[in-house]
């Protein structure tokens, strides 16, 4: 019964902000963070902390029937990650090793490209490519190329709202991924505005500026609303 209602939980819609729920920190938080917030709420797999191991896997394998693809080592992560941090007996949370983006040093080489594939790929695809009317592509992406402000603020704290992007239309929502660190934020924006033939135009973004972000945080929302006026042509 506990396992059944569980994925009825998991697979309910998203809700339109995330913010203030956070996973016990550990080895593969970062993955449950980009594969699962995507399609619904975190508070879903908080609320169903205490599952036997049997019970996530029961779980995880009820999400591949709405959609879910992942490869084996993510699965076995994610898994590993449920049954140790969410199961019965989780360690102390002194215990636990935080999650690599909070704990990376400042001035630690990071590479965007593997921040990308760890938490981007599964929505938009190794290559950026997006999967048509679901998720947009990022090669070619005329936001990514305006305003390096845009794509922190959309990683940082999320986007809601319709939008157009290579001609097609999308309404949903990406969820914040404010739980990586500022030098993986960094990293990864810098690396989608030049991967896969971008060409970015407004320079770059270091951990100061996604600090200095974070400081003045905003709603997914209001990031829709920033990217509406940004994108909007000057008055004549």
């Amino acid at each position: 019964m506990l396992a059944a209602a569980a994925i009825a939980w998991l697979s309910g819609p998203a809700a339109a902000e995330a913010a203030g729920i956070t996973l016990p920190p550990g080895p593969g938080a970062n993955l449950v963070y980009a594969r699962c917030q995507t399609c619904h709420d975190l508070q879903y797999i908080v609320d169903a902390k205490g599952l036997l191991p049997a019970q996530w896997k029961s779980t995880l394998a009820g999400m591949k029937d709405y959609g879910l693809t992942i490869s084996p080592a993510d699965e076995a992560t994610i898994l590993a990650y449920l049954t140790t941090y969410l199961g019965p007996n989780p360690p102390p949370a002194a215990a636990s090793s935080p999650a690599s983006g909070a704990t990376r040093m400042a001035g630690a080489a990071t590479s965007g490209r593997h921040v990308f594939e760890e938490n981007c790929s599964g929505c938009h695809g190794p290559e950026g490519a997006g999967q048509a009317g679901i998720y947009p592509a990022l090669a070619g992406n005329a936001d990514l190329a305006k305003d390096a402000g845009l794509p922190a603020r959309v990683v940082l704290f999320g986007l809601t709202g319709p939008i157009e992007a290579g001609g097609a239309s999308y309404t949903g929502t990406m969820p914040p991924f404010g739980h990586l660190g500022d030098a993986d934020i960094a990293a990864v924006v810098n690396y989608v505005r030049s991967a896969w033939g971008n060409a970015a135009g407004a320079g770059s973004v270091d951990a100061k500026a996604i600090a200095a972000l974070r400081a003045h945080p905003l709603t997914s929302s209001d990031v829709h609303k920033y990217r509406a006026a940004l994108l909007s042509p000057p008055p004549r």
